[in-house]
């Protein structure tokens, strides 16, 4: 088994034990010299779970998926051979121990730079899901001391390298207490989220990623070795002090950090970083350029002051010498990290020097504020954006409106994290872009999650939060979090289990479940589904665990489950069709009726005065005065197209609306003639091309452009979708007088006295 002494590698033996690890899959080649035995061997292999990846005439080369554990350690050391870690542990067997006698110490991941030694321990779960993690913190704790006086002894104190010990994991569900078990052991926590991002980022920044890896798991630590001391000059602003210096942008890369709010996303409040700019910007620098304005950050020194010593003094401002904080992520760049990160691209850049405006320890809000002023002419700060730094900008707030805020985000930006989460990877945020699948807004789902009051209400005299139904007992916002978090992810899993094939078409054609409005009735149902339970099962959700919140509620859920199993296209466009709040109140009181009606006991006021204004006889009368409407627009729509074309008014329909008649004649091997496949909202539009011919009889809006004089048709074959199809309700009495309206309007205007 290899040790300490014969087990790492560095240099080009590193770069070709790289070649292996980053890939997912163990290769081999088979060989033999008759086709015979050739084909043999390979049958054999391919019992054993190997595939034909390329087949020559005498060898044939074979790969096999990695198993998942080795496949986590392959991946972690792979990360960190590219953020440019230089000495490495040869292969999974490595052990390290401290004298003749001491026993070995097996570690998974070993890799080195010049003051920093990374020491990982993996372990991954087949499923996603929890899995504690307390026995391998153990471990690392039981061997901590012996391997890092191993390594010391090894390499020498000078420098004294800075041993840092992690865990990753994969798939594996993190909860609070392990979190704060690995916290107060000083372990770093890699997840499978973590490995994307760093990823993502050492192919936008290469090695100089490395700067932000560190900065995040060694922050407040001091660089060994670092130069702290710059001359500058101090001044005050609006109360606020700041500096201005010079230095080495790769000094200042030891030291600054950027955008590790999240490590799933790339931003907090500053734009992705752009390789082809950095390259420019690299090249920039390479051919001569200087930057002639600042790089601003700000130091946080948690509370501490920056030490400055006073040379001279000149009006307002002070001329002396700075000292550097000197520890890992201590500078956060508010603006000018494209400048900052060219020169880790550049072949020259440690000839410059970089002038910088620094501020110390200035509060978050402020921080945030300036870089929106220095950036509000360049792009455009989205309201998703703000809502991502608010939760952390208001976390821990004394203003518990902006506490309750910062949670709502949080549950949402956790929900896209968590293995678990049948919305994982489906939320917009500033570093991923929408498509049909991803097509959860961030602020719409936050707002669904406020408006329905899950973590409670703001009091008044004093301002305080009144505890919701997902709030958790105690009070902490970390454990609030868990909860709610839970509830949400066990409730939406019911229709992401049952109704699978809805769930995944997010907002595609047909899907609904899994869309903005999709998600918002369901958490207006959910409110309305606790509010039950409490009620009529005389508990308070408050008082409950996650599971036993979701167990009570699950019942209830059945019948919308199989009803969106079951629904028809038409259906689903029926409940698409509801937009904005108002539409998000019909889409529930919608689910809430079917609950209903295979339930009598659910109900409350709201659904019954919903059902109480569905008209039952006036929903029969309207589908007859419907089909008189839709009879009357065909004839006179076909008559007045005659009259003006002849033979040859087919070609003045729209293309598309011919298009789809066609389609229809053609299913139906031409039974009826194609202009009979027409139908209501086809008038719409052909109207609509031929506006001059039919305005004076088709205006039943007084004002407004013509689509406003023919909104008519277009609500009227809106209604005509719920008397079509019987399955999905009753038409309230409004609608019911509106077609009423609109059928006397046609008798009078178009169809004269024929109906």
């Amino acid at each position: 088994m290899p040790s300490f002494t014969d087990g790492l590698v560095s240099g080009e033996e590193a770069k070709k034990v790289s070649i292996p690890r980053s890939k997912s899959f163990d290769e081999k080649t088979v060989t033999a010299s008759k086709r015979e035995a050739l084909n043999t061997k390979v049958g054999g292999e391919e019992q054993d779970g190997w595939s034909v990846q390329k087949r020559n005439k005498k060898s044939v080369r074979m790969i096999k998926p990695k198993p998942a554990d080795r496949q986590l350690e392959d991946d972690i050391w792979s990360l960190l051979y590219r953020l440019g870690f230089k000495e490495f542990n040869a292969n999974r067997n490595f052990t390290i121990k401290q004298g003749q006698d001491a026993p070995p110490r097996q570690i998974d991941v070993f890799a080195k730079d010049e003051e920093t030694v990374f020491i990982v321990e993996c372990t991954h779960a087949q499923e996603n899901g929890s899995k504690s993690i307390k026995s391998l913190i153990d471990k690392i704790n039981g061997i901590r001391e012996d391997v890092i006086k191993a390594i010391h002894s090894h390499y020498g104190r000078d420098p004294k390298l800075r041993v840092k010990w992690a865990i990753a994991t994969r798939n594996v569900d993190w909860r609070k207490a392990d979190k704060d078990r690995a916290g107060e052991a000083n372990i770093a926590i890699i997840t499978e989220h973590d490995i994307v991002y760093y990823t993502k980022l050492v192919g936008y920044l290469k090695e100089a990623a490395r700067y932000q890896f560190l900065a995040r798991h060694l922050q407040g630590e001091s660089i060994p070795g670092l130069r702290t001391e710059v001359p500058a000059t101090k001044g005050s602003m609006g109360g606020v002090t700041f500096y201005n210096f010079l230095i080495s942008p790769f000094e200042l890369l030891k030291i600054s950090y950027i955008s590790h709010k999240s490590t799933d996303d790339l931003e907090t409040y500053q734009r992705m970083v752009k390789p082809s700019r950095l390259k420019s910007i690299a090249a920039y620098i390479d051919n001569g350029g200087q930057f002639p304005t600042n790089i601003v950050i700000n130091f946080k020194t948690h509370k501490k002051s920056l030490q400055f010593k006073i040379f001279e003094k000149f009006g307002n401002s002070t001329f002396g010498t700075l000292t550097l904080p000197g520890q890992y992520g201590s500078a956060w760049v508010i603006d000018g990290q494209h400048r900052l990160y060219g020169f880790a691209f550049s072949k020259r850049g440690h000839k410059h020097v970089v002038p910088v405006l620094a501020y110390e320890n200035l509060p978050t809000d402020k921080e945030m504020q300036l870089f929106v002023d220095i950036n509000c002419e360049q792009v455009k700060v989205s309201r998703g954006l703000i809502k991502e730094i608010y939760s952390n900008v208001n976390y821990g707030s004394e203003d518990p409106k902006e506490q309750l805020e910062a949670l709502y985000t949080r549950i949402a930006l956790r929900l896209d994290e968590v293995p678990s989460s049948p919305i994982q990877n489906r939320v917009v945020t500033v570093s991923r872009e929408k498509d049909h699948f991803r097509c959860l807004s961030l602020t719409s789902f936050t707002d669904g999650i406020k408006e329905n009051h899950f973590l409670g209400s703001v009091t008044q005299n004093p301002p305080r939060v009144q505890p919701g139904p997902m709030s958790h007992l105690s009070g902490d916002p970390d454990l609030t979090i868990e909860k709610a978090s839970d509830v949400v992810s066990q409730y939406l899993d019911i229709f992401a289990k049952g109704v699978p094939g809805n769930w995944q078409l997010g907002d595609s054609p047909n899907g609904f479940l899994c869309t903005n409005n999709g998600l918002r009735a369901l958490f207006r149902l959910l409110r309305e589904l606790v509010k039950f339970v409490e009620l009529h099962h005389h508990i308070k959700t408050e008082n409950m665990d996650a599971e036993d919140i979701v167990q009570k509620i699950t019942a209830y859920t059945a019948p919308l489950v199989e009803y969106f199993k079951n629904a028809s296209s038409d259906e689903i466009k029926n409940f698409r069709s509801n937009q904005a709040l108002d539409g998000v109140k019909k889409n529930c009181l919608g689910m809430m009726a079917i609950i209903g009606e295979s339930d009598p006991t659910f109900t409350n006021p709201e659904l019954k005065q919903y059902l109480g204004s569905r008209d039952k006889e006036g929903t029969k009368v309207a589908r007859e005065l419907i089909t008189e409407i839709n009879l009357a627009i065909h004839n006179d729509v076909i008559n007045q197209l005659k009259k003006s074309y002849g033979d040859s008014w087919w070609i003045k329909v729209p293309l598309s609306t011919r298009k789809k008649c066609d389609e229809q004649w053609n299913n139906d091997n031409g039974a009826k003639e194609r202009w009979q496949y027409l139908s209501l909202i086809d008038y719409h539009g052909i109207v609509m091309n031929h506006w001059e011919a039919f305005e004076d009889r088709y205006s039943f809006g007084d004002k407004g452009k013509k689509s406003d004089k023919l909104a008519w048709i277009v609500e009227i074959n809106r209604i005509r979708q719920t008397t079509a199809h019987p399955e999905k309700g009753l038409l309230s009495k409004d609608e019911v007088a509106y077609v009423k309206e609109i059928r006397a309007r046609v008798v009078e205007k178009i169809a004269g006295a024929s109906l």
